[in-house]
């Protein structure tokens, strides 16, 4: 069964023209692997080497058109998305798994996004300064830095890919886009989007495949100036190390372990609520997943018979299905790592209050399904410690603010955190001492807003953070001196 019927089929993008790969692979649906979603073209070395090129063109096109031109045509895609949020929407679930409630939200997000950087390119950021003489001034200004190779995660294929994009155009680069190997399809879309609104064929270029046949030799480009990559630590360390040997800026956006704070005083309705979206959503495949409950003694026990409760509630099941609020893990891979993951932290202790297993029988048999997992577990090991990207929540306690600012800190990653409270004072101390990219107060750790900053912190990101000032990364700043008496 093909349950791509209404949805586009993968291609290249390559100078200006669509095309097949020599080789192809069969991309099967997370929820009933019986089923192939459809056939994935897979990009070569030298598919690469002709992208590049073909973006070298289009720089040079693309960077002359006037910025305000740029943002009318980024105005358009944006209409372009809108207008076709359901076909994006559904690609998004159907290709790695999410619930189709998820997917709709997150295609919203990406209009909003679209939205946002076609009036930013109109704005560049520049000062005028004084010069020695009455006769002399000098200014700022920012130019594209040329050909950015764009690397990017499964997990938000329609909004991390977009928010990876819109900047990268808006301030008149050209791009080739490397998007996930099973997400092919919302890359594919948003492709066609901005070549519908404008953006010149040769600006845009898309490959498709394997990242370790492809990506080195993105990075290692010549003509490519910078990498943007969303992903893992490690994967995103090798970029960032590779990018610098080869002379080239990067900018990385990897791993979280997030924490949630709950003091005494918290409301513990919206608590539990928070909890339940940014520990379970996506299946816990986010990098800003709420994997941690910080609670304090006083109420960590009300808080966990909460949360389990919660957990009862939540519905696993295929991604199409409206009543889904856990869909099944994007890849049989991630399945296997999670899986190992919890076994780690099991064994190391770690008590299993709610799931802890694949779920097999039935609606689940063909699927890579995971029963939304609750842990109450120590400070020590896995729970606590690793990023195990799935459906799994641990729950550990504290005595005091400090301790809670302590613990949130152990960790190796610094992306998000978040504390509820009542307390304004324990608020703005925990903003001012935790050591991440982003702080919540009575909010999830997940989110992103197009004018914020999105980045971590220590082994969360390397390079600048994304959105917000995204042009620090996809500009380059020149400074000019004139003198009109001579």
């Amino acid at each position: 069964m093909n349950d791509n019927q209404d949805t586009v089929s993968p291609r290249l993008h390559i100078g200006g023209q669509w095309r097949d790969g020599a080789t192809s692979w069969a991309l099967r649906n997370p929820a009933d692997t019986r089923q192939i979603v459809t056939q994935v073209p897979e990009a070569t070395t030298q598919d690469v080497e002709e992208a590049v090129a073909s973006a070298v063109r289009g720089a040079k096109i693309w960077r002359e058109t006037p910025a305000f031109e740029r943002g009318q045509v980024l105005a358009k895609a944006a209409a372009i998305i809108d207008r076709r949020r359901v076909e994006f929407a559904r690609a998004v679930t159907i290709e790695m798994g999410k619930p189709i409630v998820e997917s709709r939200v997150e295609v919203g997000r990406a209009v909003e996004q679209t939205q946002y950087f076609a009036t930013t390119a109109r704005h560049p950021e520049g000062y005028t300064a004084q010069l020695a003489t009455n006769s002399e001034m000098g200014y700022t200004f920012r130019a594209p830095i040329g050909v950015v190779g764009l690397i990017c995660p499964w997990n938000f294929p329609a909004m991390i890919t977009n928010w990876k994009l819109a900047p990268a155009l808006a301030f008149g680069n050209a791009v080739v886009f490397k998007p996930a190997e099973i997400a092919p399809l919302s890359a594919t879309l948003l492709v066609e989007a901005y070549l519908e609104a404008g953006v010149p064929a040769d600006a845009l270029n898309l490959i498709l495949g394997r990242g370790s046949v492809v990506g080195p030799a993105l990075i290692s480009h010549r003509d490519v100036a910078g990498i943007s990559f969303t992903g893992s630590t490690p994967v995103g360390t090798r970029i960032a190390a590779d990018a610098a040997r080869h002379g080239k800026r990067a900018q990385c956006e990897m791993g979280g372990k997030n924490a949630i704070v709950v003091m005494p005083d918290a409301n513990l309705d919206d608590a539990i609520a928070a909890i339940m979206v940014g520990g379970f959503g996506t299946s816990g495949q986010r990098c800003t997943s709420s994997s941690r409950v910080l609670a304090h003694r006083e109420i960590v026990d009300e808080l966990q018979r909460r949360m389990e409760e919660g957990v009862d509630r939540l519905v696993v099941g295929p991604g199409l299905d409206e009543r889904t609020t856990v869909g099944p893990m994007a890849s049989q891979q991630q399945l296997t790592d999670t899986l190992a993951g919890l076994e780690r932290a099991v064994v190391e202790g770690a008590k299993v209050l709610r799931g802890g297993a694949r779920l097999v029988d039935g609606e689940y048999a063909h699927g890579w399904f995971l029963e939304p997992t609750l842990l109450r577990a120590s400070t020590a090991g896995a729970a606590f410690h690793e990023e195990l990207f799935g459906p799994i929540v641990s729950i550990h306690e504290f005595d005091t603010l400090d301790e809670a600012i302590e613990l949130n800190n152990a960790v190796e990653y610094g992306l998000s955190a978040a504390i509820y409270t009542r307390d304004l004072v324990a608020a703005h101390r925990f903003i001012r001492e935790t050591d991440t990219g982003m702080v919540h107060v009575n909010r999830p750790t997940v989110g992103a807003e197009p004018h914020l900053p999105f980045g971590g912190a220590k082994a969360s990101a390397l390079g600048t953070s994304e959105l917000g000032a995204a042009g620090d990364f996809y500009t380059k700043t020149r400074s000019a001196h004139l003198r009109w008496e001579v």
